[in-house]
């Protein structure tokens, strides 16, 4: 339902802390509140770090980094938002920090409310511009890698962010009820999660095709677009990793926000609230790990930087295949077993 106290609109995990104060609970809120500055610092330093891998370290085509740097600025703005919002909700007068400007002050607690709003409405539909991206990389596997084709990631995010906009004023405006947005959320994950297996499963049926001597007459595709193949079922394994982590926090955050469809103690609302914000915390800090997890090249520079910090010699990883396994052994015996083994595979 929406609320009176805020003008009939409707934020996402908006708490009055003047009821807070009625309740006598806001020594317990406060503490809250600051071990919640305390890892959004650490959430900040991640996120620099994390944006500095994407400018400069080449892991991925470029329309999924652009995407997954779309899918990190929102999380930046909305860290900025609950900055603003928390110092407001630690008790800081407006009126004590702005006296000759206390109603645009107050117009900026709105505007963070709003931004932190939409910001999370793009992280609960983000998984589907990922699935659309490996699906036009497999379509176009022919000159996908050698060009950007920025015209890919434009168009995909052009109509993603004026739908997911138009979601969260509408939310925000009370013009649609709470278990509409919560079903729309778990229907867009799902087909997002959907989408990506497809796009390995074909993948990897394509790329298998290389490997059968009865195909080889049949197929035309050369090394690039093999490569190209081999980079979409290495990328929609890094992202299957990823997904299975944002859908798990945003069914969780979704299930939070369904507390406001039920007629339950305010307070209890309020505690859900509280244990959103912390879930979206988590989710902002574990996401980043996982990727990071999945991709050599950032674990490679996060080494060289480390071995730069304390001035020792930086020792090179042995080479590996397009899939990330190892292609020398010391083991000559294992090595031998292996080349067999392929060998009988692509003659048999």
């Amino acid at each position: 339902m929406c609320s009176p106290s805020t003008s009939n609109v409707r934020f996402i995990t908006f708490v009055n802390t003047s009821y807070i104060e009625a309740e006598n609970m806001e020594a317990i809120f406060n503490i809250l509140l600051k071990i919640e500055v305390g890892v959004l610092v650490f959430s900040w330093i991640e996120f620099l770090y994390l944006f500095y891998l994407f400018v400069f370290i080449r892991a991925m085509h470029f329309n999924l980094t652009f995407l997954f740097m779309n899918y990190g600025g929102q999380y930046f703005c909305s860290m900025l938002s609950r900055c603003i919002i928390v110092y407001q909700q630690l008790g800081n007068d407006p009126n004590i920090i702005a006296i000759s400007l206390p109603d645009d002050l107050h117009h900026l607690i709105l505007i963070a409310n709003y931004v932190r709003t939409i910001g999370l409405f793009i992280a609960m539909y983000i998984l589907p511009i990922f699935m659309i991206e490996r699906c036009l990389a497999t379509f176009f596997v022919k000159n996908y890698e050698k060009s950007r084709k920025i015209w890919v990631s434009l168009m995909i995010l052009s109509i993603f962010h004026p739908l997911v906009f138009a979601s969260a004023i509408a939310y925000i405006q009370c013009w649609l009820p709470v278990v509409f947005h919560v079903i729309s959320f778990f229907i867009v994950n799902i087909i997002g999660y959907i989408g990506i297996h497809i796009c390995f499963s074909y993948n990897i049926k394509k790329h298998g095709k290389f490997y059968r001597t009865t195909c080889f007459t049949n197929v035309s595709y050369g090394l690039s677009e093999r490569f190209q193949l081999a980079e979409n079922i290495k990328m929609c394994k890094v992202l299957k990793k990823v997904q299975i982590s944002i859908m798990f926090f945003n069914i969780g955050c979704c299930s939070i926000l369904l507390m406001d469809h039920f007629k339950v103690e305010m307070m209890i609302v309020y505690w859900s609230y509280v244990s959103f914000n912390f879930f979206c915390l988590v989710y902002g800090i574990t996401v980043p790990i996982i990727l990071y997890s999945a991709l050599p090249e950032w674990q490679k520079e996060t080494r060289r930087l480390i071995f730069m910090c304390i001035r020792k010699s930086h020792v090179e990883e042995e080479p590996k295949s397009t899939f990330g396994e190892t292609m020398i052994y010391n083991d000559h015996t294992i090595e031998s077993n292996i080349y067999f083994t392929q060998f009988n595979k692509a003659t048999f």
